[in-house]
């Protein structure tokens, strides 16, 4: 049955349709689901057949060992078109496509690989200097329960107690470091008649296919550096067999000839630095200091340089002052843990839309010379958002962030 359920080909359409058209008339009604999906998380309205799969396993198998599978998974193309992912379908059907077709169980998961493609960076030439595409790296899953309860919709409350890390890692550089995290990372995600299908994104790393790159999945949010193993001398990685979770890895060997060793360097420069720096800088006013887009924020920089005409930008204000223009977004706060000096974080806003991330603590947080550190900041027109980490009289760490509108 096992092996019946996980096969890749497919049945005759005359078939399916005599199937569900039977089941159908057993009175198996059809039911809407909220599917949420995109990385800022936009919702669409989908209907959703209620499962048939496992009722219908007995009599499918009399018949044709591979209409269950039919029945039971969607096909790649499939899951792109009903989530809508930005490029992966450009990249999936493109040429450089890594076809998986791996099956791998763990915990109580099975987790089904498709495929994984690359789109590198197309950037425009002559008269469309200014036109430009983003690359990217793209991963497609299904992840079932071994034991056929259906995966939660996304819409559900238990859907948040659902945590799956699927990233790809390069050997040589620190995985805790190195992912989809840290890396331009974002996933979208539906549930499909109990099977829940992913798509994970994140920075074109074909310019790395001269290393040895991986694909890990774990049942965390973010990488669990104990979950594997980092040689320093080779810049290999390996699962760490003692680890109690979910741990899995695979190779994932894209076309050596797309390696590009110069604009790797490149690329891992600017994300260094990225991690680094703070928004950028906009303007200097006629007051003679810095201003941003954002109206609020210049505001306080307006104020608080009224009081010392030394302050010239957000950047020269202390980051408690800043924080005392702001609202504590009191369901954003959260315990977390310091490795190698990274926190990690994900936080639903009101809409449904998630952010997750991860953040570097400063030297001077580290060594407790303060007990509040800024690990990121965003701003718009009308509000900025700031990020930061608090230590507790107890020790412990607390994620939170500010909004200034």
């Amino acid at each position: 049955m096992r092996k019946a359920l996980t096969s890749d080909m497919t049945p005759d359409t005359e078939l399916n349709e005599r199937i569900i058209r039977k089941w159908d008339d057993r009175n198996y009604e059809s039911q809407a689901n909220d599917l949420r999906f995109g990385k800022e998380g936009n919702y669409m309205k989908k209907r959703k057949l209620a499962s048939m799969a496992a009722a219908a396993a007995v009599c499918i198998l009399a018949v044709s060992t591979t209409a269950v599978a039919a029945v039971k998974y969607l096909s790649k193309d499939e899951i792109v078109s009903q989530i809508g992912y930005g490029g992966a379908g450009e990249a999936i059907s493109g040429d450089e496509t890594l076809e998986i077709n791996d099956t791998l169980e763990a915990g109580d998961y099975r987790f089904k690989l498709y495929a994984a493609a690359t789109k590198e960076e197309l950037a425009g030439s002559g008269l469309e200097d200014g036109l430009s595409k983003e690359g990217g790296t793209y991963v497609i899953l299904a992840v079932e329960r071994l034991d056929g309860t259906p995966m939660p919709d996304t819409s559900s409350d238990e859907y948040g107690n659902i945590e799956f890390f699927v990233s790809p890692l390069i050997q040589g550089l620190e995985p805790w470091q190195y992912n989809m995290a840290s890396m331009g990372g974002s996933h979208s995600t539906t549930v499909k008649d109990g099977v829940l299908y992913r798509i994970i994104e994140c920075d074109d790393i074909a310019m790395f296919a001269d290393r040895r790159i991986y694909l890990c999945i774990t049942d965390t949010a973010f990488y669990p550096a104990e979950a594997y193993q980092y040689n320093e001398a080779d810049g290999t990685i390996t699962r760490n067999e003692d680890y109690g979770g979910i741990n899995l890895l695979m190779d994932l060997p894209l076309d050596k000839e797309r390696a590009d060793e110069a604009k790797a360097l490149v690329y891992l420069k600017e994300l260094e630095e990225s991690w680094k720096s703070g928004p950028e800088e906009e303007t200097v006013g006629e007051e003679g200091f810095i201003l941003t887009e954002c109206v609020p924020l210049n505001e306080v920089i307006r104020k608080e340089h009224e009081k010392d005409a030394d302050i010239k930008s957000w950047e020269d204000i202390p980051l408690e002052v800043i924080l005392s223009y702001g609202t504590l977004q009191e369901d954003s706060v959260q315990e977390v843990s310091e490795n190698e000096g990274i926190v990690e974080y994900s936080y639903y806003y009101e809409d449904g839309s998630e952010i997750e991330g991860m953040g570097f603590l400063s030297e001077d947080f580290l060594n407790k010379r303060t007990d509040v550190c800024l690990t990121g900041m965003g701003y718009w027109d009308e509000q900025a958002e700031i990020e930061v980490v608090r230590r507790e009289a107890d020790g412990t760490l607390k994620w939170m962030f500010y909004i200034i509108k």
